[in-house]
């Protein structure tokens, strides 16, 4: 009777088993890394871990109730779930986000891009196959010699149906339910693939495409007139300047103030000593952006065009999906009115595809890495490069027409291809680490190479303030950084600093000349900067620079990982009236943006001179 009971429980615990073997498969095919593998496995995060272990369950239940036997199952959804890990794989060493149910309709765009992507192989990915195969000896061993018998058992075979029933209704609940929270979670907090693994992200877009229809475009644009509208009400008029200064933007690779850190690391000199110089002569401030280790090209775009890439998913790419015709922008602005529009990129122009869309953004000219005169590397190619080339085409710009420069470094990327060694990275500054951060020596290695790249980030920009200084004509620099580094929260918990810092980075507008009006610093998001600095300036203000004043207004801080009131509270303070009200307005915001980029030909004017 003991052995007959200890038999009849031998399937579910197989299928258990085999549920979970196959979630830490296509976790170690997903994130080639043991960091994010067992942040994943962590305590802090069973809720999910479980989660996806349930939903596997019940589809090998399924298949056991449909062919008796356990084997069948655990293949076919090992084979799809590999294939679908590579997928992620390629997708998140890409954009950081796995696959979603809205991916099926840009297959054609991912096959276009597919080339390029990678897949990183690392040794979960082999563990991963190893027992795969392993596995399945075992399954087909319990199929021979224990499900047979209870194949032919009936009364069995109905109670398996009648468990697959039970289980079936409560997971539906439980599925529509998380399904539905993760619509509000995404709009309101930070919940990544990462956290929630990509089967069940997968099952969760499902409710958000759902939640989320796009709007119409004329309700879209109906919705974005709204915004302006109140802008207008909010602006005070500028009082228009005479003076069309040189604009000189560089967006700069990972630029963060690294002695937040201090407690967690100590360095052998202030990193951040050129940068403080340059700041006491501007204005400074926090800018606080969509985007989080990586994923550069959020935050150029949102400076280039004023759109809040919250409005997108977070594993969207702008540059691909939104420029198969122009799209308004600052630059295109600024060339109508007047401006030599002129972008530099010390790398492949075809990364993010910034060679299609430049020229669509209004830049006349595109100097990527192989038509850059300076090439030094730091790295990548070193800022001090990227600023000779500045200066170089400062000199030989049009004498009639001032000069909008945007460039985007590259010296403090981490690296970007699997196993690539970054050539000359420096290490001039030593950095001590607490032992509660636990990093081996090829972490260390890389956080030094970055924070001494960081120092070396803030000499080229005084380079280049220091020459500008001896120049006649009327320039404004704008620097600011795209996101952290990827270390960031790790380093501010073990200093016990806020979390919220790994999610800005400094911004600083510096002059030539005797440009700044009353100070009025803010801490603001990136897809605020663009029109602040017109404002600042004078310029003529255009439709889209109100609709993000009336955005501001409302919601100063705007991000995926923080959202502030005009009354400086964050969103976990607001009462639950308030966070409905933000719900809506995030979904209002996510249907109107993606649409509108989808239909430039609607807001080909927003951009316009008046």
């Amino acid at each position: 009777m003991f052995k007959s009971k200890i038999r009849y429980g031998i399937v579910p615990v197989s299928i258990v088993l085999q549920a979970l073997l196959l979630v830490l498969q296509i976790q170690w095919l997903t994130f080639a890394g043991k960091d994010l593998f067992t942040e994943w496995m962590s305590y802090d995060n069973l809720y999910y871990v479980f989660y996806n272990v349930f939903l596997y369950s019940g589809l090998l239940f399924l298949f056991y109730v449909m062919t008796r036997r356990i084997t069948p199952g655990y293949v076919v959804l090992g084979v799809f779930g590999g294939i679908f890990g590579v997928i992620n794989n390629m997708k998140w060493n890409s954009l950081n986000e796995c696959v979603t149910l809205s991916d099926f309709a840009k297959i054609s765009e991912a096959l276009k891009v597919g080339g390029d992507a990678e897949f990183h192989v690392w040794t979960g990915t082999w563990c991963a196959l190893i027992l795969f195969v392993l596995s399945i000896c075992l399954w087909l061993y319990m199929d021979l010699y224990v499900a047979k018998a209870l194949a032919g058992n009936v009364s069995y075979r109905k109670g398996c149906g009648i468990a697959l029933i039970v289980m079936s209704a409560c997971m539906i609940p439980l599925v529509v339910a998380d399904g539905r929270q993760s619509v509000m979670a995404k709009l309101t907090e930070a919940v990544q693939s990462e956290k929630t693994g990509p089967v069940v992200y997968f099952v969760e877009s499902l409710f958000q495409t759902k939640e989320r229809e796009t709007y119409t475009a004329d309700e879209a644009w109906k919705s974005y007139e709204v915004y302006v509208e109140k802008g207008k009400k909010i602006a005070t008029e500028n009082n228009a300047s005479t003076t069309h200064p040189n604009i000189i933007v560089i967006m700069s690779e990972a630029f963060y103030d690294v002695n937040l850190f201090e407690g967690a690391v100590t360095y052998s000199e202030d990193p951040m000593s050129a940068f403080r110089e340059v700041c006491k002569e501007g204005m400074t401030g926090n800018l606080y952006v969509n985007v989080y280790g990586g994923s550069t090209h959020f935050t150029e775009f949102e400076f280039l065009t004023g759109w809040n890439t919250r409005g997108m998913g977070s594993g969207s790419c702008p540059y691909k999906e939104y420029f198969s015709d122009e799209q308004p922008s600052f630059a295109g602005y600024l060339k109508e009115s007047g401006y030599t529009t002129l972008a530099i990129h010390p790398y492949n122009g075809k990364f993010w595809n910034r060679y299609v869309a430049y020229p669509r953004l209004g830049f006349e000219r595109f100097i990527d890495q192989y038509r850059m005169s300076y090439q030094e590397k730091c790295g990548y190619i070193s800022d001090d490069s990227l600023t000779n080339e500045i200066i170089k085409q400062y000199e030989e710009k049009d004498t009639d027409k001032p000069l909008f420069c945007f460039s985007v470094s590259i010296a403090n990327h981490i690296a970007i291809l699997n196993g690539e060694e970054k050539e000359n990275a420096p290490d001039d500054i030593e950095v001590t680490f607490d032992d509660a951060l636990g990093y081996g020596p090829n972490k260390k290695r890389w956080v030094q190479e970055y924070v001494s790249g960081i120092a070396k980030s803030g000499e080229a920009l005084r380079k280049l303030t220091e020459y500008l200084k001896t120049q006649d004509e009327p320039t404004i620099v704008v620097f600011f950084g795209d996101h952290a580094p990827s270390y960031a929260l790790e380093q501010l918990s073990v200093c016990n600093r806020d979390e919220k810092l790994a999610y800005s980075t400094p911004y600083l507008i510096w002059g030539n000349y005797d440009w700044q009006g009353e100070e009025n610093v803010e801490d603001i998001s990136a897809s605020y900067l663009s029109t602040y600095v017109m404002q600042l300036l004078g310029m003529p203000l255009v439709s889209q620079n109100y609709y993000n004043i009336a955005m501001h207004e409302e919601y100063p801080v705007e991000t995926r990982y923080m959202i502030k009131d005009g009354t400086g509270r964050f969103y976990p303070e607001f009462s639950k009236e308030e966070q409905h009200r933000y719900y809506e307005h995030a979904l209002d915001l996510k249907k109107h943006v993606e649409t509108l980029l989808e239909h430039p030909e609607i807001t080909k004017d927003i951009w316009s001179v008046p």
